[in-house]
């Protein structure tokens, strides 16, 4: 498969939010990744912090991809999203810089479908 863009992150595919604590509790805080949400038609970037792993659901339920509740900043792509919040926190009160893409070891990935 040929990409167009390299994307600044690594799809995490379709995993529970368990599984997503289960694999940023071993990464470093600014770690994240973007897995298919198992309950909402939809995305969700989980983010280890500090304090443990947080979620946040992305709305791409327009020609745009921002976060619901949160950041009222739209972007064209999740590639642009997160290359915002790689200098932007995510929250105004936060410090959630999008630092370490943390993604599926599997090969191939589940995500693949997700490009085609």
């Amino acid at each position: 498969m040929m990409w167009l863009k390299p994307l600044p992150f690594f799809p995490a595919g379709i995993l529970t939010v368990n599984r997503a604590n289960e694999l940023l509790s071993t990464c470093v805080p600014g770690s994240f990744l973007i897995r298919v949400n198992e309950k909402v038609k939809g995305y969700t970037l989980s983010y280890q912090s500090e304090d443990g792993c947080r979620h946040f659901l992305i709305d791409a339920s327009s020609d745009s991809y921002g976060f619901l509740g949160v950041d009222q900043q739209q972007h064209a792509s999740l590639a642009e999203l997160v290359e915002y919040h790689k200098e932007e926190p995510i929250t105004s009160l936060g410090k959630e810089l999008l630092l370490y893409p943390c993604g599926q070891q599997q090969e191939p990935p589940d995500y693949l479908e997700l490009f085609e």
